[in-house]
């Protein structure tokens, strides 16, 4: 039988120093039977001279005026061939059985997603990389992973570079919504998910995310990136309520409004009195506002919000 083709899908937006990392990883993987495609989204570095000096013929890359990594995504998607798709960021890494073991979870299983370990790491040479365990390290039905993934928190790891998908999910599920930025993978995973008949954990896979640069999107927090995430989480949570609507899924779905309510406020309080309105709908939130030790004693005497407010007049960002 012929060997499956696996699709790697990156957008790229001026990551001349991790583009080529990122690339090796993925051809030097146990499994070869793969094609990488990567649509430059209008860099102004040397993006594009780096993917032209790869001369691998798996390598294929689209340049394009910048529309943004949701676009990017979607062009690297209408021009991939594989049976399975994985969606990754230019700057993050995988382990080198990766593919493979993910490839082997799912082949057999229809319907079925196939997820990884991950974990963070901040030195470019990914020596101080570590795990960072969730309870979702198992099998699970598509909308149990998300629910169970929310449910304390408020807040799960959805980069999609954790998970190997199905052609035919991934067509079914839809393109990127490219009118979102910040955290449009929430939006888009919970789509792809709550499609999917299970998520298959694979322990010998990871993803190595990489964390701490520099005007990296995860870290803007501008009114179009918080309305982004405002808009990602209502569409988010609306699907898995359409999918499953027991007190279970509402809690969880409230305890993620919650966490980013705390975000939202006070620099964007119309989107925080919103998302108050939407909580309470549900049943309320259990969740506790993010923060150190001093931040909740603190919080304990004068509340939260006046707590935040003061470490803001002191000058430290409070997110």
């Amino acid at each position: 039988m012929t060997a499956p083709l696996i699709s790697v899908c990156i957008p790229s937006y001026n990551c001349e120093q991790y583009i080529g990392e990122t690339i090796s990883c993925l051809l030097q993987q146990s499994y070869q039977e793969l094609e990488v495609i990567v649509v430059d989204d209008g860099s102004g570095d040397a993006t594009k001279d780096i993917l032209a000096s790869i001369a691998d013929p798996r390598l294929k890359y689209s340049l394009q005026q910048k529309k943004g990594a949701a676009a990017a995504r979607n062009v690297a998607f209408s021009l991939s061939t594989g049976d399975y798709i994985k969606f990754m960021d230019a700057d993050d890494l995988i382990n080198p059985g990766c593919i493979e073991a993910q490839l082997d979870r799912i082949s057999k299983r229809p319907g079925c997603v196939a997820s990884a370990g991950w974990g963070r790491f901040f030195a470019s040479d990914a020596s101080d990389f570590k795990l960072a365990k969730e309870k979702v390290w198992n099998d699970l039905p598509g909308i149990d992973w998300l629910i169970n993934s929310l449910m304390d928190t408020g807040a799960n790891m959805m980069q999609p570079g954790i998970f190997l998908i199905p052609r035919n999910i991934v067509e079914r599920s839809g393109l990127w919504d490219e009118s979102l930025s910040l955290i449009d993978d929430f939006e888009y995973m919970v789509r792809i998910l709550s499609n999917s008949n299970y998520v298959l954990f694979c322990e010998d896979a990871v993803l190595m995310y990489r964390s701490g640069i520099t005007n990296n999107l995860s870290g803007k927090r501008t009114r179009e990136h918080m309305s982004s995430a405002f808009e990602s989480l209502k569409a988010g949570i609306h699907r898995i309520l359409e999918v499953k609507n027991d007190s279970q899924s509402r809690k969880a779905c409230a305890n993620t409004y919650k966490r980013w309510a705390y975000t939202f406020y006070p620099y964007h309080k119309d989107l925080y009195h919103q998302l108050e309105v939407e909580i309470e709908k549900l049943g309320g939130s259990n969740v506790p506002i993010p923060g150190g030790k001093l931040f909740h004693l603190l919080s304990d005497f004068i509340g939260w919000k006046k707590a935040k407010m003061l470490k803001i007049l002191m000058g430290r960002k409070v997110y």
